[in-house]
């Protein structure tokens, strides 16, 4: 990939003087290195055109100096079909339902050239805050816009190719999947690399065929060699129990597509020995699960009453992390009915996210949420390790320590290719 030169500034010859996580730093460059109590490291890395050549240790002195520096951010689950829509179809209660209702209604209105805006506002936003990949989820589920968003969607992403990863995933009905219009719309995002999905939790599966039309989604995927990401259990409810039959299915039948589930809200409430089980199947099956504190923050644990939210609507992240469970942080919704704020700001969802979700980026278990996880779940090259030959794609804060990252908002300087982006 390359970055447009009227859009970049060559990397100074010097080598960059950076602090760095040690978690995230390859094991062949750790010798020699004084590490400080929040787990970082001095390093003067050379650079040559689009590719770190040299890591070497600087002495601990020179830290409070040195600006704390991240690998490019990978965006696991977010929206860029709905992006930037709350100030048309706004939702003011907060609650699911409303906001469905009003993606709904701005369905029924959609353009090509509204959500091709939309999307590349979304895309330019991320590439400057430091982004290099993004997984998608976008309404192409036969409803009314579906068209208008895939059109969006394949100049989009021919637009954008030579700077961002992109993956689509279609957020759709679980029976379109079933239907010659299903198959043909797999075939599609097949040849893009792209994903079949879809939403469940217990309130919308009560009296429908979801078990049969999930088997046959997921061996559609399996034949169309697609992955498959699928919103379950997005909800507080400890009866909500879609990904059990989503195991269920891969246990009786096992197949060769890689599945990912988002959300997972309801595992936060089941017994300690059941949410075990759980995790241990999780595990077993290699499936991993991203969590998503903004929008479910927002939207859980709502009531007519509006009384004060006594559940996090998080999924048990630590619990899953202890069971070997792959754990990625995503950003999700921005500024639209299901959550009116969001940025796509990689360290700013960490500033929201470290507090509720107890993840302290001075740990590994704290750092791989944001950086390896998602890269994993992308399927990416590059995993967010530095290392000789790795891309010189880094993201630099103004601070050097984790405190002072969280204490207060960043202007990011962003590093794509080996050269900084204005």
């Amino acid at each position: 990939m390359g970055v447009p030169p009227q859009s970049a500034h060559l990397l100074s010859p010097q080598p960059l003087q950076i602090r760095w996580p040690l978690a995230l730093l390859d094991s062949r460059h750790r010798h020699g290195l004084e590490v400080d109590g929040d787990g970082l490291v001095n390093l003067a890395l050379t650079i040559r055109g689009v590719t770190v050549t040299g890591i070497e240790p600087l002495p601990g002195t020179r830290g409070p100096h040195l600006p704390l520096a991240l690998p490019a951010a990978v965006e696991p689950h977010c929206h860029l079909d709905k992006a930037f829509t709350w100030s048309q179809v706004p939702n003011p209660s907060g609650t699911m339902a409303a906001a469905l209702a009003a993606n709904l209604q701005e369905h029924k209105r959609r353009s090509a050239a509204a959500v091709a805006e939309r999307m590349n506002r979304a895309l330019e936003t991320a590439w400057r805050h430091g982004y290099r990949a993004l997984r998608s989820h976008l309404d192409l589920g036969g409803r009314a816009g579906s068209q208008a968003t895939w059109e969006a969607m394949i100049h989009t992403w021919a637009a954008w190719s030579d700077r961002l990863q992109l993956q689509a995933v279609a957020l759709a009905p679980l029976e379109l999947w079933s239907t010659t219009v299903g198959v043909q719309l797999a075939r599609r995002l097949a040849r893009l690399g792209g994903g079949l999905g879809g939403a469940l939790a217990h309130h919308n599966t009560r009296g429908s065929l979801w078990r049969e039309h999930l088997a046959g989604m997921l061996r559609l995927a399996a034949e169309q060699g697609c992955m498959v990401d699928l919103h379950l259990d997005e909800t507080c409810d400890p009866r909500s129990r879609c990904l059990e039959e989503l195991l269920d299915l891969l246990e009786q039948e096992p197949l060769p597509v890689s599945v990912t589930v988002s959300h997972g809200c309801s595992l936060a409430q089941h017994t300690p020995e059941h949410l075990r089980r759980t995790v241990e199947r999780l595990a077993v099956l290699h499936i991993p699960l991203i969590s998503l504190p903004t929008t479910n923050l927002w939207l859980q644990d709502r009531s007519s009453s509006r009384h004060t939210p006594r559940l996090r609507g998080l999924a048990p992240i630590h619990e899953l992390q202890d069971g070997g469970v792959t754990v990625a942080i995503g950003g999700d919704n921005v500024a639209d009915p299901w959550f009116p704020g969001g940025n796509f700001d990689p360290v700013e969802l960490w500033r929201f996210a470290v507090p509720v979700t107890h993840l302290h980026p001075w740990e590994q278990r704290g750092l791989t949420p944001f950086t390896s996880a998602p890269a994993q779940v992308l399927g990416l090259a590059w995993d967010g390790v530095l290392r000789n030959g790795c891309p010189a794609d880094l993201i630099l804060t103004e601070v050097s320590s984790w405190q002072a990252m969280l204490a207060r908002p960043q202007r990011l300087r962003v590093l794509r290719n080996g050269c900084w982006l204005p």
